[in-house]
């Protein structure tokens, strides 16, 4: 860490011991930068997933398999709409940023989603690998498009259900209560 970098964080620190509730403040920007990184970090992990799939359609095209690119092209539609979704999702997360007091209990549900977010983009990977020795008949391939695609609709299903914790967590709620069942 270069020392203005250690100059300003030290100076953030008196700042914030000194000012009721600025601490409060820098720690929701944090949160917030915090979730940025995460889903540009997954939104680029899923464009790169998209990069084999654009190949084996080039292959399915180049030896004549038109007719099995259907289900690959589906899959890659899915997977820019997720990637998409991911990268630009709204800054509609009031509730997790704002001046709410959030307890750990909170913050931890919020972090198991986003674990299951990269697991389940390990599981796009690995189907991914699974689908390339599948794609050597029309079944093989029919199937292993089906559960990459089944796969990349458990991500888009996660993201929603973090999404709507995140929103869903109001002001009135105590301190403590979980954000879902």
């Amino acid at each position: 860490m270069s020392s203005n970098t250690t100059d300003q964080r030290n100076w953030l620190e008196r700042l914030s011991s000194k000012i009721p509730g600025y601490s409060g403040y820098v720690d929701r920007e944090r949160r917030r930068d915090i979730d940025k990184i995460h889903r540009e970090h997954l939104a680029d992990r899923l464009r790169t997933l998209k990069s084999p799939l654009t190949d084996l359609m080039r292959e399915l095209s180049n030896s004549g398999r038109l007719f099995e690119v259907g289900p690959v092209d589906a899959a890659i539609k899915k997977l820019d709409h997720l990637e998409n979704r991911v990268r630009f999702a709204s800054y509609g997360y009031a509730g997790f940023f704002d001046v709410v007091k959030i307890e750990q209990p909170q913050l931890d549900l919020i972090y198991k989603f986003d674990l299951a977010l990269v697991e389940h983009v390990d599981n796009i990977e690995t189907k991914l690998s699974e689908l390339k020795t599948q794609a050597a008949n029309a079944e093989g391939l029919k199937a292993g498009c089906a559960d990459l695609v089944a796969e990349i609709d458990q991500v888009d299903h996660v993201f929603d259900e973090r999404y709507k914790a995140i929103n869903n967590f109001q002001e009135g709620q105590a301190p403590g209560q979980p954000l879902f069942s």
